[in-house]
């Protein structure tokens, strides 16, 4: 119970931060791809609109590559609190600039704000290594990340569906495309104050960790110097690939076989969120049985094995059967790559090293988003198929190295 109340101010800062980024997602496909909308030239064809719509989800995760283990080492050497606080306080200004590029019409600004959302925005970084601080043992810890992906997943199943209709004016008379951002704020505002009035640090400054202009460059690199950590890394990368090839294009590949409307496409994205809701059940089971690394052994196995039975039946009403496996072994790809990281590292890293493994989770998701689309031009099914060909690569790196003992750095 005593580490419940001190993770429960980080989770709710968590669900906030994600609920917050969730309300904005079903705006942009209408701004970008409806001309009637006139936020981009009514006379820009439909294939630049596609680009131009591409490139903008990718500024989130581009900001988040750079940031994550830069505030991830300020809150090594400064300690989590006030990392976090001044993170929360500066990601406000972009959603603010957000809500004004869409009311004024200034495409070049939404671009620029949302980079720096994911470049300030560092609380799922700062909450796992404030979590694991904070966790007294592996199986706690386990069931901790569990519930960060519990949490990051009830707000992507709610923020859709709140952002809809705080965009639509039938609703009220006020609202419009640019509520959404204004609300994001807001939540962000009310982390803050959660985080400043209930939140006790995890994590005393380390005056030892070295921060200047250039170990801020080099910190993204120094995760890959560790020699403890580069094979974790590097399957955990894999790992990554398989996932958003498969979260990046299975609403495309069941468009294309099936041909499932926009209804019924939410419908499945919220289907596929009962898994990862209540799989934190299940993760503090494994923690008894297997080490992070013997559960994600396993887990690239069955995520592999799980991408083929989705594709295998030709009827849809097969996804009530196929989608629950699918869904929980991606939840393990999102909880225990994590756990590898934090448990083979000392707590004073915590920060870097979580950081770093954020920033290859953002570069699988930017990476697979635009190489899958050559991929499914050859093939509907060549991007599962390519997920499915990473997560046997981080299965083979997983059994092939050797164990690390548990905080080796």
């Amino acid at each position: 119970m005593t580490t419940f109340k001190r993770v429960l101010p980080v989770f709710t800062v968590l669900f906030l931060g994600y609920l917050g980024f969730a309300l904005a997602q079903p705006l942009f496909p209408p701004l970008f791809l409806e001309a009637e909308h006139a936020f981009l030239p009514t006379s820009m064809g439909t294939g630049m609109r596609r680009i131009l719509l591409g490139i903008l989800f990718a500024m989130y995760p581009a900001g988040q590559f750079l940031g994550a283990p830069i505030l991830g080492k300020l809150s090594d050497k400064y300690g989590r609190r006030p990392i976090l606080l001044m993170s929360l306080l500066a990601v406000i200004p972009a959603f603010i600039s957000s809500a004004f590029s869409v009311l004024y019409t200034l495409p070049t600004l939404l671009f620029v704000s949302r980079f720096f959302s994911g470049l300030l925005e560092g609380n799922i970084v700062i909450a796992q290594a404030a979590v694991a601080d904070i966790s007294e043992d592996t199986k706690t810890k386990t069931k901790n990340f569990g519930w960060i992906v519990s949490l990051s997943s009830t707000a992507f199943f709610f923020g859709p569906l709140i952002g809809g209709k705080l965009a639509d004016s039938t609703v009220i008379s006020w609202f419009h495309y640019d509520t959404p951002f204004w609300c994001a704020g807001i939540l962000t505002l009310i982390g803050y104050f959660v985080v400043f009035a209930l939140f006790k640090e995890t994590h005393p400054p380390d005056h030892e960790v070295e921060i200047s202009p250039s170990t801020i460059v080099r910190t993204f690199s120094e995760g890959f110097k560790m020699k403890a950590l580069r094979i974790t890394y590097t399957a955990n990368l894999f790992v990554f690939l398989a996932m958003f090839f498969f979260l990046n294009f299975y609403s495309a590949y069941l468009v294309n076989r099936f041909g499932f409307s926009f209804s019924l496409l939410g419908e499945v994205s919220a289907y596929l969120s009962i898994p990862f809701i209540i799989s934190p059940l299940f993760f503090g089971l494994f923690a008894k049985w297997w080490t992070s690394r013997q559960a994600m052994r396993l887990g690239s196995l069955c995520i592999c094995i799980s991408f083929l039975i989705f594709v295998i039946p030709p009827s849809p009403w097969a996804l009530l059967a196929t989608l629950l496996p699918v869904g929980f072994f991606l939840a393990m790809g999102f909880v225990f790559p994590a756990l590898m990281v934090s448990d083979a590292v000392s707590k004073k890293l915590q920060g870097q090293s979580l950081g770093t493994n954020q920033s290859l989770q953002v570069f699988g998701e930017a990476a697979t988003a635009l190489v899958g689309g050559f991929f499914m031009a050859k093939a509907n099914v060549f991007p599962i198929f390519a997920g499915v060909f990473c997560a046997i690569i981080a299965a083979f790196i997983l059994f092939i190295s050797p164990p690390k003992q548990k905080n080796t750095l």
